[in-house]
């Protein structure tokens, strides 16, 4: 465990490393401001499609605000998740560049606690980003104590892009070029709410996804059967996580 004078200082010098970091501070400030655009931003489109003649067609009984679950939950589930995960997982990135990770070795903090630490506060950082995403759209909202499970199986993708940059990615133009990655398997949540039902399951292989799945589900009052795709999607992601935690300590100060 990590003492509480230790933990303050952690959290303090984080907040000090972000904030004089203008790419981290920015990201930080347009995650929290997502949410209020998305509120707006969504019915407003939504009228110009309907009215332009795209959305609905005389062919395509399909408004864009059916679409809404989907987009509410790739911004407030996985985006929610993803930017702290960019932000701590940079941070991280620069520590193991400037050796801060090697001059630890010497300290009463293990790397295997500082990494829980990592793995620990951008989990939280992500979980309250998402539930106050999630009530910030104001559209395709569950109810918000079923939503504290979903965002708290969502908020795992923190920590994993964490480690997964802090650990493969030599550098921060390196590391820069893997949030690319990160962007695109997110696509896969905006792609799998138009897919057949029977075909969603096999996008399951991105965790994320399953949570998606299990929110779309709750929203569809089906929330014992979101419960299966949560838990496959947690038990995926602890097994990562243990995985990248091993990874990272044995390799963060070769």
């Amino acid at each position: 465990m990590i003492d509480m004078s230790t933990l303050r200082n952690l959290l303090r010098n984080d907040v000090r490393l972000i904030a004089r970091d203008r790419m981290l501070a920015t990201m930080a400030v347009a995650v929290l401001t997502m949410g209020v655009v998305m509120r707006f931003a969504l019915p407003a489109l939504d009228v110009a499609l309907a009215e332009s003649g795209v959305m609905p067609t005389p062919d395509l009984d399909l408004r864009f605000s059916d679409t809404f679950p989907a987009f509410v939950v790739f911004v407030a589930l996985w985006q929610g998740a993803n930017i702290p995960g960019v932000i701590f997982g940079f941070v991280l990135l620069g520590e193991k560049e400037d050796r801060t990770l090697e001059a630890m070795q010497v300290t009463p903090l293990s790397l295997r606690r500082f990494a829980m630490y990592r793995v620990s506060v951008s989990a939280v950082v992500a979980f309250v980003t998402i539930v106050y995403l999630s009530l910030s759209t104001g559209w395709a909202r569950v109810p918000f104590l079923q939503l504290l499970p979903l965002a708290a199986a969502a908020s795992l993708a923190a920590p994993l892009s964490v480690l997964a940059y802090a650990t493969f990615a030599t550098n921060k133009i390196q590391a820069l070029a893997f949030t690319k990655f990160g962007g695109l398997a997110g696509l896969l949540i905006l792609v799998g709410f138009f897919v057949p039902t029977p075909w969603q399951w096999p996008l399951g292989i991105f965790p994320p996804f399953l949570v998606a799945k299990a929110y779309w589900m709750t929203l569809d009052h089906n929330a014992a059967g979101a419960l299966w795709p949560l838990l496959a999607s947690v038990v995926l992601q602890l097994s990562l996580l243990r995985v990248l935690v091993h990874r990272f300590v044995h390799t963060a100060t070769r």
